[in-house]
Parts: C-alpha cells; structure tokens; sequence
C-alpha cells in the first residue's frame, strides 16, 4: 500500500511542474524569474489521504483459521485401587489385673437395700465391711423383737424405721437366737408373717433369706443354747423351703465358711460363731454376689 501511495505521489508531482510550465510559457516571456522564495511543494501537501473507502484498499484477507485440532487429553494410567486405610491396630488388651482381694465386690447392689439382723449383722458394718444400704441391726434380736425393739444408736422400733424410707431390697437374717426355741415350725411360721409385713410397707421389693453359717466344732459341742451344728443345718433347710414357698431369694452359706466337717473353720473366729474381718468380708461378697445375681 504503501508503495502505491508513493507512485501516486510522484505522478501527482510530475503533472503539477508540466502544467506549470505550460502556464509559464503562454502568459509570460521566457525570462521571468521564479520566486526563489516560493518553496517547492512537498509531495505530501498535495497528497490527500486515501479515504477508508476506496475498494482497493481492503483490508487484506486474513487466513482461513485452520482446525486446531482437538486436544486429547493424555490417557493416564488407570489409578490404581488404593487399600482401604485400616487404622493401626491397637495392642492386644492385657488381662485385667488381678483383683485385690481387700476390695471386695461392687457393693452398689445395697445402695437401695435394708438389712435387719442380728449381731452377726451387726459386724458387717461396724467394722465398715459393708458400707452401702442401711443396717437395722441389733444383739440379741430376733422374730419377735424386731416389732418392738429399735436398732443399735435409734429410739424407734425397726419395723417402724423400716417405713421411714423407699426401699428396693430387704435382706433379712434370723434363727441365730431361736435355734433354742422348742418349736421350729413356730418360728417358720411368725418369719413368714414378717415377710408379709415388710411387703405391707415395700410392695415392690425383693426379699433376700440369709442362711446361718456354721459354728465351730469347739463351740458346737460345748452349747447349751441349741445353737450347734445339727439344729443349724435343720433350721437352713427350713428356711430354704421358706423361701421357695414365698418366691424371695434365698442366700446359702458360702463354701469357704464350711470345714470339710461342715463346722466354721477355727481360724475364722475367736468365739467360735462372731467372724473375723476375714470372713466377714468373705460372707459380705458372697452376699453382694447373690443379691446382685437376682437383681
């Protein structure tokens, strides 16, 4: 384009000095001088801008756009299934450690219990071997008693502390001091009426029937009282069918309260029927396991 323009200019230029000439030569003589002064045009003062319009001035036709060919994307390889993420295996439990023998068993099982006994009861506690439910516990107590007789440190009879409070459990233990009464069936009879009595008051509980353990054979042979080893086993039988007849529970005496002779073992107690703390707490989780057993 540019060199076009050019060409254009040059001719332009051309005609413009013949014409002048011509002029010169009709109207003037020969000799007229030219203004020195009058400058020479420059091509581009008489050189008029191409108008955007003139056809051959197109803009040059731009390429056909070739197809870019499409891009693939790159197969990548297949992602191979990564392992499930197992979380890291924890060590092997150990066992358990041996239990302390002093501990005992959970005694939570009593949080809701009464227990209503004699003085062999009475150890349970003032020794702290049993340290929940609450104890209505007196020396000397007995089937009859237990309607008039307050428990050791209270002033009102224990039937009537017994209302005083909601209870989930009573566990009872009697025949201790009626081992000399002349009739058995009597005293069955009045614990049964007592049962009655406590269901009066606690509709909803569970009754547990303890067992009476052995005496020693020391002790058994030399008593005056009725209480030795020959009335204690007929007294348990007794009482066991009691408490199948009455659907409570019945507490059997654990084995390691009786000798291979069946008596109390010598070293459990120094009277000879009153445990050592020993057996008291081997007794106390015995019980705790019953009650937790038929809870």
């Amino acid at each position: 384009m540019k060199k076009l323009i050019s060409i254009i200019m040059t001719i332009a230029v051309l005609a413009g000095v013949m014409l002048l000439g011509a002029c010169r030569g009709k109207d003037h003589p020969s000799d007229t001088v030219v203004d020195i002064n009058t400058p020479v045009p420059q091509a581009t003062s008489v050189v008029r801008p191409v108008p955007t319009d003139v056809p051959d001035f197109t803009e040059a036709p731009t390429p056909a756009p070739t197809e870019v060919p499409v891009e693939t994307e790159v197969p990548t390889e297949a992602p191979t299934k990564q392992p499930d993420i197992t979380e890291a295996p924890t060590e092997a439990p150990t066992e358990a450690p041996t239990k302390d023998p002093n501990e005992g068993e959970d005694q939570s099982v009593f949080d809701d219990a009464a227990f209503i006994g004699n003085s062999l009861f009475v150890g349970l506690y003032r020794f702290g071997v049993i340290t929940h439910g609450d104890f209505f516990t007196k020396e000397g107590l007995n089937i009859n008693t237990v309607y008039t007789d307050p428990a050791d440190g209270d002033s009102i009879p224990i039937m009537d502390m017994l209302a005083q409070k909601e209870y989930g459990k009573v566990i009872l233990f009697f025949g201790t001091n009626e081992l000399g009464w002349p009739s058995y069936t009597s005293f069955i009879q009045k614990y049964s009426d007592l049962l009655d009595e406590i269901w009066k008051i606690h509709p909803q509980a569970k009754l547990f029937i303890v067992g009476i353990p052995p005496v020693t054979k020391a002790y058994s042979d030399k008593s005056t009282n009725g209480v030795n080893l020959a009335n204690i086993n007929k007294m348990n039988n007794m009482l066991e069918q009691l408490a199948d007849r009455r659907s409570v529970t019945y507490v059997k005496v654990p084995k390691d309260l009786i000798s291979d002779t069946g008596y109390l073992p010598d070293e459990a107690s120094s009277d000879g029927i009153h445990f050592n703390l020993k057996y008291d707490r081997i007794w106390a989780d015995h019980i705790a396991r019953t009650v937790r057993k038929a809870s």
